[in-house]
């Protein structure tokens, strides 16, 4: 996006540089181990492009922050790995009426689709699921997930930048006033399989 001329881009990331982000995230190096990630990113991409406005903010998204971040933007693109980030990005795009590209990566593939107000949203295609009932050891303690053996899934490095070209072509689409694609579909992107598919919301 920077490189396509885009004119300001809000970078807003909390988390810091760790030794397992470098294989997926290029911006970074080993040098930068510790290191603010919005505010690196600012410095990177300021040297691709020095005309295109970059603000950095190394704070996490909150319900409580997102109209300082977030206000007063064409389009926000997530960049999240977790789901009360998305659900937070979704409730301020409903409530200040701003279209927000979803994109996921995991294992070989990844999911993207663009949510625009008034149309069918993230929280009606992933509704909250109840929370679930305590599982009970023997002892009656209820047992961590990692004592059940749940893992997160690894993203293979390859995965990200897949899915991050794919969402800042669509993306530049949006912005010029092209036409969309990913408006009420729901693209699942699988790497191994080298497969597309798109779905109809």
């Amino acid at each position: 996006l920077v490189g396509a001329g885009v004119g300001q881009l809000r970078l807003c990331d909390g988390d810091i540089v760790s030794r397992s982000n470098l294989p997926r995230q290029t911006l970074y190096r080993t040098a930068d181990l510790g290191g603010s990630k919005a505010r690196l990113a600012a410095e990177r991409l300021s040297a691709l492009n020095p005309h295109c406005q970059l603000i950095a903010s190394a704070e996490y998204l909150s319900p409580e922050n997102a109209p300082r971040l977030l206000g007063g933007v064409d389009l926000i693109l997530d960049a999240t790995d977790n789901e009360p980030a998305r659900r937070c990005l979704d409730a301020y795009s409903r409530a200040a009426e701003i279209p927000w590209l979803y994109a996921s990566a995991e294992g070989w593939g990844g999911q993207l689709a663009l949510f625009v107000p008034g149309r069918p949203s993230y929280a009606e295609l992933f509704p909250e699921s109840p929370p679930p009932a305590p599982d009970e050891a023997s002892d009656g303690a209820p047992r961590s997930d990692t004592a059940q053996g749940e893992q997160p899934i690894p993203v293979l490095a390859t995965t990200p930048a897949l899915v991050a070209s794919l969402a800042a072509a669509e993306a530049l689409k949006y912005l010029l006033g092209l036409p969309t694609t990913l408006a009420d579909s729901l693209l699942l992107v699988d790497s191994l399989g080298m497969r597309l598919q798109r779905l109809q919301l």
